[in-house]
């Protein structure tokens, strides 16, 4: 099973390809500067390439938590409002998971820190990929914990 985990936002987008439990790419995507509108049209542009490329069995997204400044709120469920209609176009199947069920799932600690959600992700799917860990944002390594949960959580089904 092959499965896109992504961890919207605003100025960077972290994106993950799965499959079978082991990482095929990650990244982030940074849009260019510009208005809110222009920025979610590119993001959901790369993504829809992502889609096209790697052709994903589902997508997986973390579940909207509360913020507390309201405008980054906002934002950010624009965004996901927005990919989650390109992941429809391309009619696959959305997986949403909290983010104590995503560190549940990764660290067996529903109440992990980022770094020990960064710790297990490079352990179970980074170092495999042997790529340089000291340049992978906090938003790919979100977005391959996202993948890794769902694809633990379709696997016990």
């Amino acid at each position: 099973m092959k499965i896109i985990g992504i961890d919207p936002g605003i100025t960077a987008t972290g994106y993950s390809i799965i499959e079978d439990g082991k990482g095929i790419c990650f990244g982030t995507i940074r849009p260019k500067k510009g208005d809110i509108p222009s920025k979610i049209f590119e993001i959901c542009e790369n993504i829809k390439l992502l889609i096209d490329k790697n052709r994903p069995d589902s997508a997986a997204l973390e579940k909207v938590f509360y913020q507390k400044n309201i405008q980054s709120l906002l934002r950010s469920s624009e965004l996901r409002g927005a990919i989650i209609l390109t992941i429809i176009n391309h009619k696959m199947k959305i997986l949403e998971y909290t983010p104590a069920q995503i560190k549940l799932t990764t660290t067996g600690n529903g109440r992990a820190s980022k770094e020990q959600v960064r710790y297990f992700i490079e352990r179970l799917l980074i170092n495999s990929l042997k790529a340089d860990k000291t340049n992978i944002s906090n938003h790919a390594i979100d977005a391959l914990a996202i993948a890794y949960t769902a694809y633990r959580k379709t696997r016990l089904q």
